[in-house]
């Protein structure tokens, strides 16, 4: 028999081979923890042997069933706050927006969202890890880091979970991640630039973020500047509490305009007064960005969505665990003019 010819192997088979109901069997290929362990071992030994493959055509449409479906206790996600306390997750407007773009695509694909923090008092990694599974939730959206640190790990039996990483920092294992494509995002601000007759911009980098974006400015920064021989002279990779006086340096630069990785960095020691007069860009914009300075809003309000649909992939693709070749989504944002505001 070829293998066009073999007879597809549904839910209702499985269930008829190991004498338990269809959704039982449903529950356990998506490794969901109310169903007992050994239940799910059998199912997934019953799958293997009779060739069981999922339907993507069927996820498909359960996942538009349950986005039209206004059920009253939908299906829950978690959404687990990182190195973040809940004070701080309320305040900052970043943290907020990604939040809010997380929220709003679960709910489009039928899910909701329940809140966890890995800094309450008391919480522990494993601690958290068994408070998720006994609310009887497999996907996992994690949130953005925003410490210095470049790399995360949490000490957790990810067998348990369907995962996906909001940004780029590293982590341990790797997992899958929707984030900020910062190369593109450079690459963006000098062709910008350059449309506007600037041909020495110089670039003031905060350390922490360009290594968690993998040195992904930098490289740009330096593939891509319109005066190449003397890009390596007109960046300047610096730690977020530097109090280093910078004007010295940007003054001998010469440059014809100025990136920032952040606006913060304008407010560094005599940056503001060397760069007057320049046009001035950031790698980080936000609506809190001073009058005439344009950049890249990093839209990591759609990343946070996008974060959403590798959990939802894999709920519906019946994965969980640390996957073997993680997916990296990476998208460049939206260059926003110096007198505009972003539309999303």
């Amino acid at each position: 028999m070829t293998p066009a010819s073999a007879p597809v192997v549904t839910l209702k088979m499985l269930a008829e081979h190991t004498g338990l109901s269809v959704a039982t069997v449903s529950y356990a290929l998506r490794q969901h923890p109310k169903i007992p362990a050994a239940t799910r071992a059998t199912v997934a030994a019953a799958a293997q042997a009779l060739g069981y493959r999922p339907n993507p055509r069927v996820a498909s449409l359960m996942a538009h069933i349950r986005g039209a479906q206004a059920r009253p206790h939908p299906e829950r996600l978690a959404f687990v706050w990182v190195h973040t306390d809940r004070a701080e997750a309320r305040r900052n407007p970043f943290l907020r927006n990604v939040f809010a773009g997380a929220r709003e695509r679960a709910a489009q694909m039928g899910f909701s969202l329940d809140e966890f923090w890995t800094e309450d008092p008391g919480m522990t990694d494993r601690r958290l890890q068994e408070i998720i599974r006994a609310r009887g939730i497999v996907g996992v959206v994690l949130s953005p880091v925003t410490t210095a640190e470049a790399a995360v790990t949490l000490d957790w039996d990810w067998t348990h979970f369907a995962p996906a990483v909001i940004g780029n920092v590293t982590w341990t294992p790797e997992l899958h991640h929707a984030g900020h494509h910062h190369y593109l995002a450079m690459r963006t601000v000098l062709r910008e630039l350059a449309a506007r007759g600037c041909r020495r911009p110089a670039a003031l980098i905060e350390a922490a973020s360009n290594e968690r974006g993998k040195n992904a400015w930098v490289g740009a920064f330096l593939t891509h500047h319109p005066a190449a021989r003397a890009a390596r002279g007109l960046a300047r990779v610096v730690p977020a509490d530097t109090t280093e006086e910078l004007g010295q340096w940007l003054r001998a630069a010469r440059p014809d305009a100025l990136i920032v990785s952040e606006c913060s960095l304008l407010e560094k020691r005599g940056v503001r007064a060397a760069a007057r007069g320049l046009p001035a860009a950031t790698l980080y914009w936000s609506e809190a960005a001073p009058a005439g300075v344009g950049g890249i809003d990093q839209c990591y309000d759609r990343a946070a969505g996008h974060a959403v649909d590798l959990v939802v992939a894999q709920l519906n693709a019946n994965e969980t665990g640390v996957p073997d070749l993680p997916r990296m989504m990476l998208f460049p944002g939206r260059w926003v003019p110096p007198a505009a505001r972003a539309r999303r």
